[in-house]
């Protein structure tokens, strides 16, 4: 039986606390930890496998320490245009903080409660929540009980993300997507990494604001549905038509390791961020497009896929992130 340990401390480089939770296999090539900074959106910063870390996590930039790592997307991954969308007659508004627009949500730097963890005979839990209540910044700005919830679950090799959402209004409606935005290491140059992203869309954007309009991948900038070098790819699109059985995957050559990327149906979305002259890139599963609620608005449901839940309603999806050998 694997065994377990758990600590929460403060990390010397973003002097935030930071929880840890490590899993013991009796083998140095199957051992597992990750990282998450509760204070910062549970944000995962790191995640080490063999002794090899697949995240980028804190870093310097612009003279100030910048945890990169995995922040969570809620409720709305990536841009909203201009700002504000309109549901159900209600106009939501948000402080522009990427030109015109309000990228990646309300709770990736908000502080997160954690419980404490728990282990059986396969791994270790940990839960770590977000409440959107009167009185709360969250709730501030988008006026509608909800709750998100995840529990990362820490297994020989693998890492599962099980997020459940609720929502806790008596009246509204709960319009809304989920994503990650991890930032994977590029450890030996970007002619050593391959990605393979099984979309069968790309999303056509204007200055990264989607259109709605799906193209079939092979008349977008790259069809990454086979396995394609980093060194190749200069990206900062979405992707759509992700299915579990058929997962990302990046390889990484030089090492023969292949971390491959579950994610549930609901995952529909996959946000590829692939900069030049960067250490680092990303693989970002979203339920939804960018600037989702907009382009529902617009009578796009399919190309949004924005998930709407009822009062009292809950969903629940995973992904999971693992490493093999080549």
């Amino acid at each position: 039986m694997a065994q377990y340990t758990h600590s929460l401390e403060t990390d010397p480089n973003t002097g935030q606390p930071a929880f840890k939770l490590a899993l013991d296999t009796g083998d140095a090539a199957t051992a597992t930890s990750i990282a998450f900074a509760p204070q910062q959106g549970s944000n995962l910063y790191s995640f080490v496998v063999g002794g090899t870390e697949y995240m980028f996590g804190p870093t310097v930039m612009g003279g100030q320490t910048r945890l990169l790592g995995s922040p969570i997307l809620y409720p709305m991954p990536n841009r909203v245009r201009n700002a504000t969308f309109t549901f159900d007659g209600r106009v939501f508004t948000f402080p522009a903080n990427e030109r015109t627009h309000f990228i990646h949500g309300l709770v990736q730097r908000a502080p997160w409660e954690v419980d404490q963890p728990t282990s059986d005979d396969l791994g270790a839990s940990v839960r770590t929540h977000i409440h959107c209540t009167p009185g709360t910044a969250f709730f501030e700005r988008f006026p509608i009980r909800n709750s998100l919830e995840l529990v990362y679950r820490v297994e020989p090799r693998t890492l599962h993300m099980d997020f459940t959402v609720t929502n806790d209004d008596p009246v509204y409606r709960l319009p809304f997507g989920l994503a990650i935005h991890p930032y994977f290491v590029i450890p030996n140059g970007r002619e050593s990494v391959t990605i393979q992203v099984p979309a069968t869309h790309w999303m056509e954007h204007e200055a990264l604001m989607p259109s709605g309009r799906l193209i079939p991948i092979d008349q977008g900038p790259a069809d990454i549905r086979q396995e394609t070098p980093l060194s190749k790819l200069n990206l900062d699109d979405v992707f759509f038509g992700l299915q579990r059985a058929h997962p990302q995957v990046i390889r990484y050559l030089d090492t023969k390791k292949r971390l491959t990327l579950y994610g549930d149906d609901f995952f529909t979305h996959s946000v590829v961020f692939t900069p030049n002259e960067r250490p680092f890139f990303c693989i970002e599963n979203q339920s939804c497009s960018t600037d989702a609620h907009n382009l529902y608005a617009q009578g796009l449901q399919e190309s949004a896929h924005l998930t709407i839940l009822e009062p009292g309603e809950t969903l629940s999806a995973r992904i999971t992130f693992q490493v093999s050998d080549l």
